[in-house]
Parts: C-alpha cells; structure tokens; sequence
C-alpha cells in the first residue's frame, strides 16, 4: 500500500549525515507538503540506548503521528525504523503515515534496518522494558519491507491495512478524529476558489461550480442527484454530474465502481446522501474521502441541504437492487425524518428507519436482506 508520499532531497542529506554520525540516537521525520521531511537529530544522551529514550519525552505527544530513526547503541550501526501512530491522532495523518511507512525505510534503504516497528503509545517507545520485553519474547523475520519484523506483530502491510480500517471506523463512527472543522480531527476546511487561511490543519478547496450545485439541490425538485468528487493532486472538491429527473431506482447507475464518490440524491423535504468508497481505491483515495465526507455534510448543511439520511457503500453494487427506492420510500412513510430538528438523521445499520446523530451506516449487500 503506497500513498504517493517520497522522501525529500533534505531526508537524504539528513539521513547521510545521520547514518555517518555514530553519536546519534535519533533522526525525527515528518510528512510536511507531500514529502517525508527530517526533523533535528538528537544525540545520545548517556552511553545506552535504554538511558537515552528518556531524550525522546518532549518530542513525542500524544496526538501526533511521527517517524523514528533509532540507533541500538552508541559507535553501532544497527538501525530501528519505528512508526508511532498514537490513537488519538487525527484520522487523516493516521491514515497518511500508516500507508507511507513502507515507503520511508524503502527509500533510505531496507537493508539499513535491524528492524521496523509500529507503536501507538509515547510509552512503548520511553519505557526501557517494553523494548526488552520485545526483544526477549520476539525473533527477527524479514518483512515486506525488506528489514526485519518482530514475528509476534502483524506485517507491515497488515499493519498499513488495520490502521486505515481502524481510521475510517473511528470517523464513520464520530470517534476520535470525526470532528473535520478542527476541533480534534483532519482539521478539513472549506473554502470557495483558494484555500483559506482560517483555523488549523489540513484545508480543502471547492470548487464554485461545486458549492453552486450543492446550493441549487436546497431548491430543488425530488429526483436531483448532485454528484462531487475529490481531485487528489490538489485535494480539491468538485462537481462530477448534476441531473434532474432521476428516478430513485436509476440512482446507483450513476454511481462509479471505480473510484470514491459523494452522491447527494433529493426527495421530498431534503436529500438522501451516499458514500461509496470501493475497496479497490488507493489509500490515499481512501484518507482523503473519508476523512473530508463531514466537512463536505457540513457545507451541505451551511448551503441549506437538509441531509435525512446517510448511506456508505463498499461499492455500487451494494447498494443495488431495491435499496435506494426502499430508504426513499421509508423517508417519505416517516414524514422526511431528520428535516426536522437538526437535519441530521441517518440510517442504522439493517434498519429501516432513520435515528439521531451517530455513524454511516452501511447497508447490507444485495441478498442479505
């Protein structure tokens, strides 16, 4: 799994020097503009490796993400790449340094590495123990990265795997990392033309043909379906189809089997919104989507849309059959649940009915129902 982050001409350089320089304990490496960057290295603060993992204390925090370069012992050459990844991390840098790791230790060299390990808490890397209690419990394997993994840990790509999943659960979910408008998550905001400068973390532009689109389906008649996507290069919201007229029946023919897509589908009183994500996207389709889909509802909801109910699908096939003419049809039973109150209803999960605020859901596949 790749992300399409590279390792910057500054890493090399810094980790030339790093790799020359035996009294180095740790080179620091970050993902700044769509590059892996180098921080300050940090030398080693006592003749172990167990005494200097206290130098690392102000350096890692429990909410964001970071790569560690570290070397076993002082005048050795011996090297462990880890990967921290605290859980309470925003949902997109999650995502993003879970599918680069792979690519870090590939492109500095797998064959520089002892070992490569994956943590989420600041206290399996300070706590002297836990690096004895893994080395003591575990044995040496190669991984796909060409390093070595401790056997009693999953693979590299398994490890990728799991973090994205665990990622979109907790945004799907409105755990850790769904607030997008920055207030504990991606930090997503939207702004019309440019990016905004406005508050903290990762921006998201949209386009005006977008918003417009998105403004229209307010005042329009049942059967509009407004469809967006992202452009990834720029991370980029856009408008992909605009139709008026469309029976609920022919919705999931307008939708792509081959990449990620936001399709918002009007009936009476609101709109019905559909997240299909097919499992054949690349990661960084995938983090861009689901980390943004809130920040995209919020607009929605800023623009007048009232949003009833919301469906996410693996693809469109699951959402096939009689699916979208039977959420329509329990909408219009219910009086357009959600469009009252705070317009904020969505499905739960094998129900046929909307409820308050909560997770997407996901809808079963065809014949499961």
């Amino acid at each position: 799994m790749q992300s399409g982050i590279t390792a910057s001409a500054d890493l090399h350089n810094a980790f030339t020097a790093f790799t020359s320089d035996d009294s180095q304990f740790c080179l620091p490496i970050n993902i700044t503009s769509e590059s892996l960057t180098p921080l300050p290295s940090i030398a080693f603060s006592s003749s172990t490796f167990s005494k200097s993992l206290s130098s690392l204390d102000e350096l890692l925090t429990p909410t964001t993400p970071l790569y560690l370069l570290l070397r076993k012992a002082p005048s050795q050459g011996e090297l462990v790449a880890v990967t921290y990844i605290p859980s309470r991390a925003p949902v997109r840098q999650k995502t993003l340094f879970a599918s680069t790791r792979a690519t870090l230790v590939r492109e500095l060299g797998s064959e520089k590495f002892a070992e490569t390990i994956f943590l989420t808490e600041r206290e399996e890397i300070l706590d002297p123990a836990q690096w004895h209690e893994r080395a003591g419990t575990t044995t040496s394997t190669s991984n796909a990265a060409g390093g070595h993994a401790h056997t009693g840990l999953l693979s590299t790509e398994e490890r990728e795997l799991q973090a994205v999943k665990r990622a979109e659960e907790e945004e799907r979910h409105g755990t850790r990392g769904r607030d997008l408008m920055g207030q504990g998550g991606s930090g997503a905001q939207y702004t019309s033309g440019t990016a905004g400068s406005a508050g903290k973390g990762i921006q998201m532009k949209i386009t005006d043909e977008a918003k417009s689109a998105i403004a229209e389906l307010s005042r329009a008649s049942a059967g509009t379906v407004v469809q967006l996507g992202i452009e990834i290069s720029t991370e980029t919201l856009t408008l992909s189809d605009s139709k008026t007229g469309v029976s609920a029946g022919a919705v999931v023919g307008l939708i792509p089997s081959d990449r990620p897509s936001y399709t918002f589908y009007s009936v009476e009183n609101g709109a019905l919104f559909l997240y299909v994500c097919p499992g054949t996207s690349k990661v960084k389709e995938r983090m861009v989507y689901a980390s943004s889909r809130r920040g995209l509802l919020h607009v929605a909801e800023t623009e007048g849309v009232k949003v009833l109910k919301r469906l996410e699908a693996g693809g469109p096939d699951e959402l096939g059959g009689e699916r979208i003419e039977e959420e329509v049809k329990s909408l219009s039973d219910a009086g357009g649940v959600g469009a009252e109150g705070d317009g904020d209803a969505e499905s739960a999960p094998g129900s046929g009915t909307a409820t308050p605020r909560g997770g997407f859901a996901r809808p079963k596949r065809p014949g499961g129902r």
